[in-house]
């Protein structure tokens, strides 16, 4: 019989979208030892986070369900559960392959239900308190870390893991009467946001990705009449999927590298491509070996790739569900969309309109009025948008990384100091370690890492000597928690 200590590891775990609820699950069935979690989170709601909360049933995934399990082992598990809910069969869910694209709420459900199950079946070893609140500064004590949050309670954890992806992030000025348009859509995904948006509206959609082929999916359901434009810097727009068929990415090769020996690489690949794959096999093999074909490339290449590629990448990586696509492909036949290259400068409201400031190709900006502008650009781009990863930078306990997309980490995932050392029990998790990994935004590439660095991640703190608590109910004032 395996022995272990009785003393509780006490986990903070900051975010609970789907990285911050995976990794609980993770952490949940890896342990044994009692296990003490801490979840840092202001939404209501655990495992959705802002891309799976969305209430829309035109906001889908684009991955078919059978690729997005929790559980690499079981690959089916999503599908079973969709099926055991209710939520399959569904004909407008499912494709002539008979691959399912659930809307992204079904997804958010399946992760909350997951986690709850998991923490039941582990009720004797493992606790959760829920916090809704969120976490502003971070600092060492010794050999623990203390953990400040808005709420003014202060938490100490043996170890911290940062799951909050980014923050959300206005892509240029906009004036006070443009925030207070009853036209102007910040987070298109919250729930009821496009409900305000008449039939008739000119509408400015700024970004050219997966949001915005949401956002065209929702507006074709409600039979929107009005002109849509579709502005980004380089006017791509997100590719259909096609057949899935595993391959080896390096297939014996050595690893590139530079950008260029990258490039090459795929192209060489979608060339060689056998029996029924194709350049989507060649992207998603590329995704599984990213994580140790990256980090290899000079941090010189690496910004180089980021500064060339990323948008090309973008769309071919990051492809949208058959549902979407018909509904952008229904849409541009018929003109009601159009897509540009444009930035967006600024944003006024005045005479009733919202006014967009645009940078069109070739330098000129100009202004043109709309009734309705969406902003589907992503996340911020600057940590410190964020008190917490502000706080982090100043104090030297995080760095950027080498190619300026998010915290600087090494292969377990641990944050390196302002002076490059990995942080014992300081541990990052998901987009914001893309820099370092090349590629860590969608549900598969995070469940793949989780894999490769829990063990480390729940052995990472001796924690004080202690019982473990039955957690079937665990109140911590603001919030209770209760599970079968």
């Amino acid at each position: 019989m395996m022995a272990f200590s009785d003393q509780p590891l006490r986990l903070a775990i900051i975010g609970g979208g789907f990285t911050g609820a995976a990794l609980a699950i993770y952490a949940a069935k890896a342990s044994v030892r009692p296990l003490s979690i801490e979840m840092i989170e202001p939404a209501a709601r655990l495992g959705y986070g802002a891309a799976y909360g969305a209430s829309d049933q035109a906001h889908r995934i684009n991955v078919p369900s059978d690729r997005m399990s929790l559980f690499r082992e079981d690959p089916t598990h999503f599908t079973r559960w969709l099926f055991d809910h209710g939520r399959l069969p569904d004909r407008e869910s499912t494709d002539e392959f008979g691959r399912h694209y659930v809307p992204r709420s079904a997804f958010g459900d399946y992760v909350a239900d997951s986690l709850n199950c998991v923490l039941a079946r582990s009720r004797f070893v493992v606790e959760m308190r829920r916090r809704r609140a969120k976490a502003i500064a971070l600092r060492r004590e010794t050999s623990i870390w203390r953990i400040d949050l808005s709420d003014g309670v202060s938490l100490t954890a043996d170890a911290v893991a940062l799951c909050t992806g980014h923050s959300a992030g206005a892509p240029c000025p906009i004036s006070a009467g443009a925030l207070r348009h009853r036209g102007l859509v910040l987070n298109p995904w919250a729930p009821g946001a496009l409900d305000r948006i008449q039939r008739r509206d000119r509408v400015l959609i700024v970004g050219t990705g997966l949001t915005m082929a949401d956002v065209v999916a929702t507006l074709d359901r409600a039979g929107h009449e009005g002109p849509i434009k579709a502005v980004s810097r380089h006017g791509l727009l997100p590719r259909r999927h096609g057949l899935f068929v595993d391959l080896d990415l390096l297939d014996g090769e050595a690893p590139p590298q530079t950008a260029l020996e990258l490039l090459r690489l795929i192209r060489r690949r979608v060339r060689q491509c056998p029996g029924k794959a194709d350049w989507q096999s060649v992207v998603d093999a590329l995704r599984v070996r990213l994580p140790e074909i990256w980090p290899a490339l000079p941090a010189a290449e690496r910004r180089r790739a980021a500064r060339r590629l990323l948008p090309f990448w973008e769309v071919h990586r990051f492809r949208i569900s058959p549902q979407a696509a018909v509904s952008i492909e229904r849409a541009l036949a018929r003109k009601s969309l159009t897509i540009e290259r444009a930035g967006l400068i600024s944003l006024d409201s005045r005479h009733g309109a919202l006014d967009a400031n645009l940078r069109m190709r070739g330098g000129a900006s100009i202004w043109r009025a709309y009734d309705s502008i969406i902003l589907c650009v992503g996340p911020a781009k600057d940590l410190r948008a964020d008190p917490l990863f502000a706080n982090l930078l100043d104090r030297g306990l995080a760095r950027m990384d080498e190619v300026g997309l998010g915290l600087d980490v090494d292969p377990l995932g641990r944050v390196r100091d302002g002076e490059g050392d990995p942080q014992r029990g300081l541990f990052a998790i998901g987009p914001m370690t893309r820099g370092s990994f090349g590629e860590m935004t969608g549900a598969p590439d995070i469940v793949r890492h989780i894999e490769r660095v829990i063990g480390k991640l729940i052995s990472a703190e001796s924690a004080p000597r202690g019982k473990a608590r039955d957690s079937r109910e665990i109140d911590v004032g603001v919030t209770s928690l209760r599970f079968p």
